[in-house]
């Protein structure tokens, strides 16, 4: 099963069926006469989160644009898992789509050896969100550059402690990445929570957190934390005095999280269209832009099979970093 799953990833599914959805038109849905029901967008998290408010906001945008409601259903539980297998089994009419995030698709298939869903099971409709990573440190640290962290680590190795949330989540995931590419071996500690293990890291019992920019940022400026480096190609408008790891001497260090809508494959393509210019057009609404930017994400308008590339691309990149380290989260 793994095996098949892998190979799925490796051959570009996502793209590939994006382009050979169109021969289901006519008997899976009227493309013509779309949509004529409300659109039901399930999140695989509880009410609450960033990717929950922002489904809500552009599925609020995407109505009035396609004149009908669209909804948000929240399934949450075990990884993403089960709301991404409600919309595998789900008919492929555009009436029911998944808000999936990078551990729905682009490492879940390699973290567990039986998925009830696989990545060819969806096609991409529109990127929502990129969330990059920063490396914060609690200010005891000697080091206030990358070089000087990763010198001290070398100097010393097995001093500095990583806060992660749990094997196979991001931060465990970005962690090992570091480890990997900066010749390091950072210590994993695993919190159940994020808020357990920022309340860690400002006590100084652990010295490292991998975190999204959003709720360091405040920190830095109260000199609770010190920002290190951040991932993506350009500083954080929230942090700008965070450089990247790349102008810190790490440019392979290139991760994120992605957020954004997919559909069941085998979805009229010319349905898919109609979608993505639908959410595109909405993520540029004011409100949804400066909700998006106070996370710290970005969203860039993407085709669907620009969308279906960047997935494939963070697809590989997990997949480099799991498989040496047989990491898995089967019970």
């Amino acid at each position: 099963m793994r095996d098949h799953l892998n190979n799925v990833t490796r051959r570009h599914t996502l793209i590939t069926l994006a382009a050979a959805a169109a021969p289901w038109a006519a008997t899976t849905a009227r493309a013509d006469t779309y949509p004529s029901r409300p659109i039901r967008i399930v999140v695989p998290y509880a009410a609450g989160g960033f990717t929950d408010i922002v489904s809500r906001l552009v599925a609020q945008k995407m109505s009035v644009k396609l004149g009908q409601p669209v909804v948000v259903d929240n399934k949450a539980g075990g990884s993403t898992i089960i709301g991404a297998e409600a919309v595998a089994r789900s008919a492929p009419d555009g009436y029911t789509l998944l808000m999936a995030v990078t551990t729905t698709i682009s490492t879940n298939p390699f973290l567990f050896k039986k998925l009830p869903y696989k990545p060819s099971d969806f096609v991409p409709v529109a990127l929502t969100g990129l969330t990059p990573f920063v490396l914060s440190a609690h200010p005891s640290v000697p080091a206030n550059t990358l070089r000087e962290l990763i010198a001290m680590e070398k100097a010393k190795p097995g001093t500095l402690n990583l806060a992660t949330l749990g094997t196979g989540s991001s931060t465990h995931l970005v962690g090992e990445m570091f480890n990997s590419l900066a010749g390091v071996k950072l210590n994993m500690i695993p919190y159940k929570g994020a808020g357990p293990a920022l309340n860690d890291l400002m006590a100084g019992h652990v010295q490292l957190y991998f975190d999204g920019i959003a709720t360091s940022a405040p920190l830095f400026r109260a000199g609770k934390l010190k920002g290190i480096a951040i991932t993506g190609d350009s500083r954080s408008q929230a942090a700008p005095q965070v450089p990247t790891f790349a102008e810190s001497g790490l440019p392979e260090m290139q991760a994120a999280s992605w957020y954004g809508l997919l559909a069941p494959a085998h979805t009229p393509q010319a349905i898919i269209e109609l979608l993505n210019q639908a959410t595109n057009e909405a993520l540029q609404s004011p409100d949804v832009r400066a909700r998006v930017a106070q996370d710290g994400a970005s969203a860039p308008a993407l085709s669907p099979q620009q969308f279906g590339e960047l997935i494939d691309k963070h697809s590989r990149t997990w997949e480099r970093i799991i498989k040496p380290l047989n990491i898995s989260l089967d019970v």
